[in-house]
């Protein structure tokens, strides 16, 4: 198949290496959250069309193309497509003969089981789930189905622990970590909740659901900021996701409001503070009577003048400018603070900045290998790049975008968060 456009995670269906039913239900989950992913799988499906059977119904499938899956196995004898083939029948709701070709294929490959208990749980037909569960080998995909049953069946603690067995074994296992999610959530334990939901938002490919579900809890909690985040990954994988869409809006909304209502607290506070006599404070009557002359009669006209011009004035001298610079400090203002402008150009020193090694921020390996992936050297490189791009990229998720947001911040920087239109 194509190698120049199929994605990493299908580059399995162009080789001749193995080909597992588990990696096939990861493609198809590629194809599902990521647009972009997808349409490369379908303009590498059409390229191939007539080529390996087996591999190309696998991708047929991945792309949730049940019709074609058929055509190509229909009758097949191989194991592995009468696998993909049942797991296409399962897929449109033909349970029947997506059991019988799921059965057929067991006997010869063990995760064509796996794939069956889990076509048993989803039918909720727990009695015959029960009975192949305990035939599956021992590992991760057994523990996991494992759980799942136990789930079912309302055991919340025995399935925990069969999820968390399954997440040690494979710590990417996403599934385990958004099962274990839902359950700690369910239970109030919301900060192990999201511990797994980050595994989630991290893993590679990331698995949408749970980050979905990582920004609710975000929001829940009031942590409107981190919430925004993780709709904004998703809305990075497949920008039609509604879902996300939606919650994004109203995180932003929620974010406004309380924004609006504390920079309001935030001005009433201040402009009272302001009116304030500078008489009330401790100033000697030479420096009050200074000011008087100045026409500076409250906290607000002081801090509305800067230091050159206090000096400037006749009779005001270096003792009477410290007398008052250490009254505003202890207040945590200072001389010229309403004057000054927040649009200050780039100095020599932010220059130096942005020059710097991006070493210099001292980032943890992941986040190092996903900026290695874009060849980012410096910390100036690093804002040519939004937190979309960012997300977008194999290996990257909440905690290499937080971490670099919060590096940034150190240096009064930030990364550009380019908006994500309705």
């Amino acid at each position: 198949m194509a190698t120049l456009t199929i994605p990493d995670i299908a580059a399995v269906l162009t080789t001749s290496d193995e080909l597992t039913l588990s990696k096939i239900r990861q493609i198809r989950r590629v194809a599902e959250q990521n647009a972009h992913d997808r349409a490369a799988m379908i303009e590498a499906y059409k390229a191939e069309a007539g080529k390996d059977k087996v591999r190309q119904a696998a991708l047929a499938y991945a792309l949730d193309f049940a019709g074609d899956v058929d055509e190509q196995l229909a009758g097949s004898n191989d194991p592995l497509g009468k696998a993909i083939l049942g797991l296409a029948y399962l897929s449109i709701d033909e349970y029947d003969d997506g059991v019988k070709l799921l059965k057929a294929a067991g006997s010869k490959l063990e995760d064509a089981k796996v794939e069956l208990v889990r076509a048993y749980l989803d039918a909720e037909d727990l009695n015959s789930a029960e009975v192949l569960v305990k035939d599956l080998a021992d590992g991760v995909d057994a523990d996991f189905m494992r759980g799942r049953l136990e789930e079912a069946l309302g055991n919340t603690e025995r399935a925990i622990s069969l999820f968390e067995s399954a997440l040690e074994q494979d710590t990417e296992h996403v599934d385990a970590a958004f099962k274990l999610g839902v359950l700690l959530d369910r239970i109030g334990d919301d900060d192990m909740a999201i511990e797994y939901y980050l595994v989630c938002s991290d893993a590679n490919p990331p698995y949408l659901p749970g980050v979905i579900n990582l920004g609710i809890l975000y929001d829940e909690r009031g942590e409107s900021n981190a919430a925004i985040d993780c709709f904004r990954q998703v809305l990075a994988q497949n920008p039609a996701n509604e879902r996300a869409r939606v919650l994004l809006r109203d995180s932003k909304a929620t974010r406004t409001m309380y924004y609006d209502e504390k920079e309001e607290r935030q001005r009433e506070q201040q402009a009272s503070i302001f009116k304030t006599p500078v008489n009330d404070f401790e100033l000697s009557v030479r420096s009050r009577n200074c000011l008087a002359k100045m026409n500076i009669f409250t906290l607000g006209d002081l801090v509305s003048i800067t230091e050159t011009e206090m000096l400037n004035y006749k009779n005001f001298g270096e003792t009477s400018l410290k007398e008052v610079q250490e009254m505003l400090d202890a207040r945590g203002l200072r001389l010229g603070y309403l004057r000054e402008d927040d649009e200050r150009g780039m100095n020599k020193a932010d220059q130096k900045t942005l020059a710097e090694n991006i070493d210099r921020m001292e980032l943890s390996s992941k986040t190092t290998q996903v900026l290695e992936r874009l060849n980012i050297a410096k910390i100036g490189d690093l804002l040519g790049y939004n937190d979309v791009q960012l997300y977008r990229v194999p290996g990257s998720g909440q905690s290499v975008v937080q971490e670099l947001s919060t590096a940034l911040g150190a240096y009064g920087l930030s990364l550009p968060q380019p908006e994500i239109k309705d």
